[in-house]
């Protein structure tokens, strides 16, 4: 992940490298009738955390329901935030890899990744290339990202929970796969909200939330 110099590497996924895997995706899919997480892992083989990121976090960023795999999937998060961070090579320990994905969550995952691929051609593009490349911002999102994992990977009872982590996450790692500045700072924005919503949630608990949730729903109802 680093260049001569100190310099961190950029991504080699470009444009079209989430279709390719929506493609690898489709046929594993088609032709095994479901996914285990090493699937997914194999698809991915050499795009890098990012795309890991990508793939995994999806999921939870949209109003879908993804039950039982907020634990697995965040732990692989975590995982890959951190080697993000320490700029070390994908990895997952056995037990993760064997998890199976249930085949409708799959295919929802790659309707979410087609739309994803579209519209990344549309609007990623390198610029503000530095805050992708720096190796010391490129350990602070590595580890912002393993943060936000676990909130993701907490199995709370609360909507969108999920969503507001989940977020953030996305959008940094497309920033990082394309050198978009700019969206790593859109990323970053977004743990705003994700960050007041769990304070209040781990200070004043369940019933502040949902005082908070009522309220926002009257206003933008």
């Amino acid at each position: 992940m680093k260049r001569a110099g100190g310099r961190a590497e950029a991504s080699s996924v470009r444009q079209g490298a989430i279709s390719q895997v929506v493609a690898q995706l489709e046929r594993r899919i088609s032709r095994e009738h479901g996914l285990t997480i090493d699937d997914l892992m194999h698809a991915l083989e050499g795009k890098g955390h990012a795309a890991v990121i990508t793939v995994l976090a999806l999921p939870f960023a949209q109003p879908i329901q993804v039950p039982g795999l907020s634990m697995p999937f965040g732990v692989v998060l975590f995982y890959s935030g951190l080697r993000i961070a320490f700029a070390q090579k994908p990895w997952l320990p056995g037990w993760l890899k064997v998890k199976k994905i249930p085949p409708a969550t799959g295919w929802a995952l790659l309707e979410a990744l087609r739309r994803v691929a579209k519209l990344a051609e549309k609007i990623l593009h390198p610029r503000w290339s530095y805050l992708c490349r720096n190796p010391f911002w490129h350990r602070v999102h590595g580890m912002l990202i393993a943060f936000l994992s676990i909130l993701l990977a907490l199995p709370l009872p609360i909507p969108m929970s999920n969503m507001l982590a989940a977020i953030p996450i996305v959008l940094i790692a497309l920033a990082l796969l394309e050198d978009d500045g700019l969206y790593l700072v859109a990323g970053y924005l977004a743990a705003i909200p994700c960050a007041i919503f769990f304070t209040v949630l781990f200070v004043f608990g369940p019933a502040a939330v949902a005082v908070v949730w009522a309220w926002l729903r009257q206003l933008f109802g």
